[in-house]
């Protein structure tokens, strides 16, 4: 073949792949890091509790985030070895000197491992120049001196056996024009041994986080926990901040976090930690919850409470019995474990009801049980359940959450209808009582007996409140009122001094122009003259009694920095606004719980058992109000004993065989076990559990409303409860189970019915069958309830394509004795049919479709009617593609016909394509996805900056630019210098409780292309290719409102000029190099673009940056270089509010030279010459601004390794400038310099004292034109451990 020829079809595959990468894509959230994530499939050993393996990656794999179905994998950093440790196979022989069985498993003959890795291999060699320029003939010149110093590290106190890194650091700032301010920070980390047998572990710091860590992942990083913890083999002591979960009891559930101590004392031989959530006596301090990162007292998993499956009680009983001879008596070897806990809870309980929204994946806004709008939710405290199902957390599973806002979001992977039901369980912080918590605990076990007590106390202290003030009425009304919290509420309005920083009101008479009738309103305050109140107002919703109040969308008024509220008149007697003025009073709360119970294993199958509780509830601690109730439940657990045929061996009294005998049953029942159980719940009508601690549908199971005892503002009349549960079945493994059960509960005025459930499953070959059947009958109140819901699946697992139809139906019927007044919770059928992959297979896939028929009470309340029909489809893709790609597909259309809306069609979908080609130089990551969700309506203000944390802003007050008396948004800029007097006050957004629904797209994409590292040394135009690299990266992030799927589909289908885009967030970014690793000449073309908007209460702000910039360098001589920089941009401010509206060009031209003559010492010159002008006319009046800098700076730095370093800059600017100096354009322009000639300098001096001991002395000067010198210094020291 001619070499023309070759040459050209070697082209032609080069773009071949470049353009194919364009399709490419990774599995991205916008703005974050390239997803890492990866999967294999690790082999389990028969017969081993144990599964061992190693994660062979070109990449260095993060230990933390290997998991498997959601659970983490312990690691040992020694062996770089993975353990699963499954439970024991193994259980004790019944028969004395019998060698222990083993049961049957149903473990998986493999298991799929996730985990992610870094972007390098850290353990890979690595070198900046070729190793041929190695001198390695001078290395016989230097004489080898030994390993001892090489691990050493840097520290003033010396402490061994324990390891600690971290620092402490106090500095001083001061100036002539700011006050003193003092720093500190501490940070310090310990781990190791104080004895032989005392662990210590610790982490101190005295920074005040201000937020929480991101609820995006499933792992959460709690940066801001400060603990010390002792552990010894029988006791645990732990200070500082605890999450405290409570040990196995059935009435007595809470999880905390709290500030205190807790600590554990054991005794008598301790079941091992592996055991897991049998374990009754836990060992000390060990981590339960995969996603916390802290201390916490040890308790076991939450365990399943799904009514249908009384195994609970069971679960625990028999995974204990495996730790304990069988054959030991009743008062056997004791063993015990004793916990005592006090400190101050960080929040409150509470479970809430979401009420979903048709195709809408979110946000929700989570409420606090009093109605509180806006509550702050502590990390890693939810519990998200969809359809009874509990969610896992995590950008790539089920959802994620903003715990600042409270805000929660599903993914992809769950399509929300307005059938799903969903429920959150949660703490959120409160802060307006100090809450003590007190809890003590004793777990004792002798032989086959095991009993149990518990006491927990909450309360808050009415006299100490640290976030609430209360006066002597607010007082005298709270003790008034009683527990009927519901009265708690004062006036809003209350007298101040006039403040020109505040939103105050006046208060004037008003007549009603229909009915004559006058009365007091509130109206904006303009005259400083007059009375001044400052005005509380509380949501209570639309329309209420009373509700008279709006949110202002007065331009006028809407700038104000602060919320203005504005009187709406009653039209006919009936209110038109949703806010009163008026507060809520928050009452101090009182809750105790003591439980207490036994269990008594009969032999290794059969556990009888008894609990016992005692509660105590205060609404209003102010009042000597309270309320007592008590709980009881007995019953029997019997688990794992067998029915097939079984050979037991008999010995004679010296321990020799004497025979053995099949016993049992044969037959069809070889291999199954009979479980059953039976118990007896009562609670009294004033029983009050701290938390949940029946199923999540149990209340709905049974066709009522919570019937829970809480703390909420006006809660449920308290009833007595009993309730019956009786069950039998039979398992052999899951699939071959049969399960009956029954209960009946009788709770007076509400409920009073009997359910029944029904599973099972069946394996006949390559045939699986499933199914379930739920009925109920029972009266709920005045009304007749007959429910009906099943489900019934098969599926063929017999070749490479499993297919399979599942029908469900739900049918509840609620309605009079009479047969009058029908109305339904929930009735539909549906139908479902699917094909999938093996388990095994490498490529995996679903293909899903369901129809589903939803019926409604007809108008008349007496028969049904259609209410909708529904069909979805749904596709699931992932594979590898070759050795060098990944490809993961999720898609959903959903087509809804309703009667009482519109036709709906949703589309729902993500995906992920990574291509890596030629030896790693081209990849590509590309992702993608659409949904429906919804865009907040965001206010903001500016507030001033706490007393000792000045400094800390992120704006200034530049003065009353409107001349209106009055502090308003539009007069706040961000601050140009860190200077403290430019950094006064902080921008924080309000969240409003509206929402636009919109259709989200969210596009990222990144392209890296080089040439192969082979061609580098190549000589003919391979190695012209080999100098350049490119680098594209587009992410966008947008919500419309255009209902075209075309355009929904399109993520590049918008400006920000459409009316019909709610909110952007789009960056794209395009750089080419040229000798990006030659040290003697290289070349850079930047282009960049972003583009901001963000929807507003009053209207939007939109913020665009373009810009284009080449930057040259080039090595003159050995200590000479010069860097030449040429920069355009345009930068664009767009709101709501006209005088912060502008368009600015700026050109820059930036060369440098600098020389650096050794190691030590650096000069460097540089000159910068910069034009901004404003091409926004807002005034045809004022000509726009204009300005123009010349900046020439010098810059010398000394640095000597390990001693000393010195650094300093002088730098003089010329401006000159046209417009109006003190507007916001003018500002921006100048950015804290003023026209004429500026000088500014600083001088840094970084000294090592000693070892781990750093001093730092920094001095900064700035003399702007006409006005005084300003001078800032700060000083600090640091200490390293």
């Amino acid at each position: 073949m001619p070499h023309p020829l070759r040459l050209a079809i070697r082209l032609l595959l080069l773009l071949l792949l470049m353009g194919a990468g364009v399709g490419v894509r990774a599995q991205l959230r916008p703005g974050a890091v390239p997803s890492s994530r990866r999967c294999v499939w690790v082999r389990v050993p028969a017969r081993r509790d144990t599964t061992t393996f190693r994660l062979n990656d070109t990449l260095t794999v993060v230990p933390s985030s290997v998991s498997t179905d959601g659970r983490s994998v312990a690691y040992d950093a020694r062996t770089d070895l993975y353990r699963i440790y499954w439970p024991s196979s193994r259980v004790e022989s019944p028969e004395p000197g019998e060698p222990d069985l083993r049961l049957p498993t149903n473990r998986p003959d493999s298991v799929l491992i996730c985990y992610r890795v870094l972007p390098v291999r850290l353990a890979a060699p690595r070198y900046r120049r070729p190793r041929s320029l190695m001198d390695s003939s001078s290395f016989q010149s230097q004489p080898f001196r030994g390993y001892a110093d090489l691990g050493r590290q840097e520290q003033i106190l010396s402490t061994p056996g324990v390891n600690k890194t971290g620092s402490l650091t106090r500095g001083i700032s001061f100036g002539n024009a700011q006050n003193v301010f003092v720093n500190s920070a501490l940070n310090l980390q310990l781990e190791g041994k104080l004895t032989d047998k005392i662990n210590l572990t610790a982490a101190i710091s005295d920074q005040n986080v201000p937020f929480q860590p991101e609820g995006n992942t499933q792992q959460l990083q709690e940066f801001d926990r400060i603990f010390i913890t002792l552990t010894h083999p029988h006791w645990a002591l732990t200070a500082g901040d605890v999450v405290l979960r409570n040990k196995p009891d059935y009435f007595l559930r809470f999880y905390k976090n709290v500030q205190g101590a807790a600590g554990e004392l054991f005794l008598g031989q301790q079941v091992n930690s592996s055991v897991g959530a049998g374990a009754l006596l836990p060992s000390p301090l060990t981590p339960t919850n995969p996603g916390t990162t802290g201390p916490q007292l040890p308790v076991p998993s939450p365990q399943t409470l799904d009514p249908r499956y009384p195994t609970e009680r069971g679960a625990t009983r028999s995974a204990t019995a495996t730790a304990t001879q069988a054959g030991s008596s009743i008062f056997g070897p004791l063993r015990s474990s004793t916990t005592v806990a006090a400190g101050v809870a960080k929040g409150k309980f509470a479970s809430t009801t979401v009420e979903p929204i048709e195709n809408v994946q979110g946000p929700y806004r989570l409420r606090g049980p009093n109605g509180e709008q806006f509550i702050i939710i502590l990390a890693n405290s939810e519990r998200v359940y969809l359809d009874g199902r509990l969610l896992t957390r995590g950008f790539d599973n089920d959802y994620i959450i903003d715990y600042n806002t409270a805000e929660l979001t599903f993914s992809s992977r769950h399509l929300i209808t307005r059938n799903s039901r969903l429920r959150v369980d949660y703490e959120y912080s409160d802060f307006n009582y100090a809450r003590s918590l007190y809890h003590l605990s004793h777990y004792q076990e002798a032989g086959r007996l095991q009993v149990h007590a518990n006491y927990y106390r909450e309360a808050d202290n009415p006299d100490n409140s640290p976030n609430l003030a209360l006066d002597d009425d607010d007082r005298a009304l709270l003790r008034r009122i009683g527990d009927n919290v519901s009265l708690a509420v004062a006036p809003g309005a209350d007298s101040v001094a006039y403040d020109r920083r505040q939103v105050l009101y006046n208060r004037v008479r008003f007549t009603d122009p229909v009915t004559q009738q006058t009365r007091w309103i509130y109206t904006l305050l303009t005259d400083s003259t007059r009375g001044a109140y400052n005005v509380r107002f509380t949501d209570v919703g639309q329309g209420a009694e009373g509700a008279d109040y709006v949110l202002s969308t007065d331009p006028a008024k809407a700038n104000a920095n602060g919320r203005v509220y504005e009187y709406v008149a009653p039209n006919g007697g009936v209110s038109r606004g949703r806010y009163r003025p008026e507060r809520l009073l928050p009452t101090p709360l009182d809750k105790q719980v003591i439980s207490a119970g036994a269990s008594y294993r009969v032999d290794s199958t059969l556990t009888v058992f008894v609990d016992l509780a005692s509660s105590k509830l205060d609404l209003n601690r102010f009042s000597p109000e309270s309320s007592q109730g008590q709980a009881m439940r007995v019953g029997y657990v019997l688990e794992g004993r067998p029915l097939g045929a079984d050979v037991r061996s008999y010995r004679l009294a010296d321990g020799r065989p004497a025979y053995a005998r099949r016993t049992g049953l044969g037959g069809h029942w070889q291999g199954y076990r009979l479980r059953s159980a039976l118990d007896y719940e009562y609670t009294s009508r004033s029983f009050a559990p701290i938390d949940r601690y029946r199923d999540i549908e149990f209340d709905r199971n049974w066709s009522t409303g919570a019937t829970q005892q809480s703390n909420a503002t006006g809660g449920r009349i308290s009833r007595e409860d009993n309730i019956l549960n009786f069950s039998v079945g039979v398992a052999k493994d899951p699939n071959n189970a049969v399960n009956y059960r029954v209960s009946r509960r009788y709770r007076a005025g509400e409920v009073s019915g009997i359910q029944h459930w029904l599973d099972g499953a069946q394996k006949v070959g390559d045939l699986e069958m499933r199914g379930s059947l739920f009925i109920l009958g029972a009266d709920a109140g005045r009304r007749r309830s007959t429910w009906t819901r099943g489900e019934a699946a098969v599926r063929y697992t017999g070749g490479p394509v499993v297919p399979g139809y599942a029908y469900r139906f739900d049918k509840n019927r609620v309605r009079l004795p009479s047969g009058d007044s029908l109305s339904s919770a929930n009735y539909f059928d549906e139908h479902a049919v699917f094909l999938t992959s093996q388990d095994s297979a490498k490529t995996k896939y679903r293909l899903d479709y369901t129809y589903r028929r939803d019926q409604t009470p007809t108008a008349d309340l007496r028969s049904l009617q259609r209410r909708g029909t529904a069909q979805t489809w749904q596709g699931q893709l992932t594979t590898r593609l070759g050795k060098n790609q990944d490809l993961s597909l999720l898609a959903t259309y959903r087509d809804l016909a309703a009667r009482d809306s519109a036709r709906q069609r949703t589309v729902l979908g993500q995906g992920a394509w990574n291509v890596s080609l030629l030896q790693g130089q081209l990849r590509s990551e590309l992702a993608y996805s659409v949904a429906t969700g919804r865009e907040p309506k965001r206010d903001y203000v500016f507030i001033p900056v706490p007393n000792g944390q000045q400094g800390q802003g992120t704006h200034y007050y530049a003065g009353d630019l409107n001349n209106n008396n009055r502090q308003d948004k539009e007069e706040f800029l961000e601050a140009a210098t860190p200077d403290a007097v430019y950094r006064t006050h902080i921008k924080v957004f309000l969240f409003t409780d509206s929402y636009v629904t919109a259709f989200t797209n969210r596009f990222s994409y990144r392209l890296s292309l080089g040439a192969p590292r082979s061609w580098r040394d190549a000589k003919n135009w391979r190695a012209t290719l080999a100098r350049f690299n490119v680098i594209n990266t587009v992410t966008l992030d947008r919500r419309t409102t255009d209902k075209d799927l075309l355009a929904r589909l399109n993520p590049f289908a918008y400006q920000t000029a459409d009316d019909q885009l709610l909110s952007l967030s789009k960056v794209l970014r395009s750089t080419l190099y040229f000798n990006r690793s030659n040290p003697i000449f290289g070349a850079e073309l930047t282009v960049q673009q972003s583009q901001q908007k963000t929807l507003l209460a009053q209207g939007s702000e939109t913020r665009n940056l373009a810009s284009q910039n080449v930057l040259l360098r080039r090595t003159l001589a050995t200590a000479l270089t010069s860097r030449l920089g040429a920069t355009r941009s345009i930068r664009e401010n767009l709101s709501y509010l006209p005088l912060r509206n502008f368009r600015l060009e700026q050109y820059e031209l930036q060369p440098e030279l600098s020389y650096q003559p050794s190691g030590v010492w650096r000069f460097t010159g540089a000159y910068h010459h910069t034009t901004k002008r404003n091409t926004l006319q807002l005034d045809p009046n004022e000509p726009l601004a204009r300005g123009a800098f010349d900046e020439l700076s010098v810059e010398t730095r000394i640095s000597q390794v390990g001693k000393r370093t010195l650094s300093g800059t002088a730098s003089y600017v010329r401006v000159g400038f046209k417009g109006v100096e003190n507007s916001v354009i003018g500002l921006e322009i100048l950015q804290a310099l003023r026209p004429g000639n500026n000088v500014t300098w600083n001088l840094n001096v970084e000294q090592r004292l000693s070892n781990g001991l750093n001093i730092t002395l920094s001095y900064d000067g700035r003399k702007p034109d006409g006005l005084r010198v300003i001078h800032t210094g700060r000083m600090q020291a640091a200490v390293l451990f």
